[in-house]
């Protein structure tokens, strides 16, 4: 049994990076530059996927993972496509977690550093951290805030297609979230601690 979940994880895995290498291939053929943004932020959420399925292949009970290794992991792949000028920093407390979790999680983290990647730092140097950790009995809370130069002043009446997926990725984990200003932006999301026993 272990030996056939560790090749289901295994192939998954390589499955995505198959869509990955096919998505790149595609984007190479587009000149408009919103259609290879576009692209090239759906290959960050294909990575995320895949590394789910790359930490439990390597866990001990196949079943869950600390998702510590997994946030490093996502964020130095976020880093990577950076601008120089802007650095990204986890501050995560040991947590247990499984796929129905982290799957959302991984996506939820990506969308907003993404996000503020894009958005907080117009020609600027800046910092982006990701936190999660625990907050009140049965809830942790995961914040990815920038200082960069804040919310638009018609961010209220916007609705965003990654907006959208922010609240629909905080609904499937039976959270809620706020933004807040601050010197930049934090988002802020409460979220029930993952059942993994």
């Amino acid at each position: 049994r272990d030996l056939l979940l560790r090749e289901v994880y295994h192939r998954v895995k390589n499955n995505l990076q198959v869509v990955d290498g096919l998505l790149l291939m595609r984007s190479r053929q587009l000149d408009d530059p919103a259609a290879k943004a576009a692209m090239d932020e759906l290959r960050k959420r294909i990575f995320a996927l895949g590394l789910v399925h790359h930490q439990l292949m390597g866990s001990a009970d196949l079943k869950t993972f600390d998702i510590g290794a997994f946030l490093q992991d996502l964020i130095s792949h976020l880093q990577v496509g950076a601008p120089d000028n802007v650095t990204l920093r986890v501050d995560v407390a040991p947590l247990t977690v499984d796929l129905d979790f982290a799957v959302p999680l991984g996506l939820l983290v990506t969308e907003l550093a993404t996000n503020a990647l894009k958005h907080a730092f117009p020609q600027r140097p800046g910092e982006i951290s990701v936190t999660l950790g625990a907050a009140e009995a049965g809830e942790v809370v995961l914040r990815v805030a920038d200082n960069g130069v804040g919310f638009p002043q018609d961010f209220k009446r916007r609705k965003t297609s990654g907006l959208s997926i922010v609240e629909g990725l905080v609904r499937q984990l039976g959270g809620r979230i706020e933004a807040i200003q601050t010197k930049g932006v934090r988002w802020e999301a409460r979220l029930p601690a993952p059942r993994t026993a």
